[in-house]
């Protein structure tokens, strides 16, 4: 008996861990002190004056399933690198590096290269160092075939500069900026809607009313809002990305407990395959605003004097308004 007939092949890890190493590489900054391999990845922190660092970790959930149903592996690391990354910019951080974790029993060596070389794609893209991570063949824990894909981000705000939602004060208005899809939630319920069952959707079938198929649909790359955020940044009172949970879920975890947030629900379009997904599903209105972001990822709270300026420069959409309350948010 030895390691490779107990399940683990430490001859192909190495070698898709050699083919992963020019892909991080590329990732790299002079800020990077380390070595790929190391122990640990050593991060140079410079021109803060009081520096605090914001983390965060998060994981693909059953888009991963989609994935391998698609036989489509390299937009996944985008994800995750783009979900971690909006989660600390809830703060007004800015992402510094990121560490990955890839778990699996059996999985095609080049299905497992693809993934890392497109979280590394998207890391080089978005100015975040892969600074390093965990690639892991654990026997019996998963299916054949299956893995688990998870971020931790490491970014940095100068005390002083937290953007919490503290100051969110009645009369402040919401900018709702768009969505490319599901983004990385509600996919064990959009799964068991459109792909499970005794008519499952194929994936190259059309959304009704669009050009793309299911698969693309819910393969699209979770939105980066870095861009959108950072070109406002002094005048934003609050961010809220709306992940699992939607808009009660995330926007309530920055919300001032004297304070209402009123959604306008018919303020923007919501894109087909919500629809396809509550149709087809027998979903209500309620359960999916709940799961889904319905085609708005990210919620910036400003006074209403900036709002047209920074819906003009964010390209966002006017969602909402701030009212005296208790803490909850109201869909109308």
């Amino acid at each position: 008996m030895d390691y490779r007939k107990a399940g683990v092949d430490i001859a192909t890890l190495d070698r898709i861990k050699k083919r992963m190493s020019r892909a991080v590489k590329r990732t790299f900054t002079e800020n990077v002190v380390t070595e790929f391999g190391h122990f640990g990845g050593g991060f140079r922190l410079k021109g803060y004056r009081k520096p605090v660092l914001v983390a965060s970790t998060d994981n693909i959930g059953t888009k991963a399933k989609v994935a391998r149903l698609a036989g489509i592996y390299n937009t996944i690391g985008a994800d995750m690198v783009n979900h971690s990354s909006n989660d600390i910019m809830c703060t007004g951080a800015t992402p510094l590096f990121i560490l990955d974790y890839l778990a699996f029993t059996k999985l095609d060596a080049d299905y497992i290269a693809q993934i890392v070389e497109g979280f590394a794609k998207a890391c080089k893209k978005e100015k975040v160092v892969l600074i390093g991570g965990e690639t892991a063949q654990l026997p019996g824990v998963h299916k054949p075939g299956d893995f688990d894909l998870s971020a931790t981000v490491v970014g940095v705000i100068e005390e002083g500069k937290l953007i919490d939602g503290s100051s969110i004060k009645p009369g402040d208005v919401v900018i709702g900026l768009r969505s490319t899809g599901l983004h990385t939630n509600g996919y064990s319920l959009a799964r068991k809607v459109l792909l499970e069952g005794n008519a499952p959707f194929p994936l190259d079938a059309l959304v009704p009313g669009t050009k793309k198929t299911v698969g693309q649909a819910l393969l699209a790359v979770h939105k980066s809002y870095r861009k959108e955020v950072e070109g406002v940044k002094p005048l934003l009172k609050g961010i809220a990305h709306i992940t699992g949970g939607g808009f009660r879920g995330n926007i309530s975890r920055i919300l001032p407990d004297d304070l209402d947030c009123v959604i306008e629900r018919k303020s923007w379009k919501v894109p087909a395959v919500f629809k396809l997904i509550q149709e087809r599903g027998n979903v209500t209105d309620t359960e999916a605003y709940r799961v889904f972001n319905m085609g708005i990822g990210m919620v910036l709270f400003v006074r209403s004097k900036d709002a047209e300026g920074v819906r003009e420069k964010t390209r966002g959409i006017l969602i909402g308004r701030i009212v005296k309350g208790k803490g909850k948010v109201h869909p109308a």
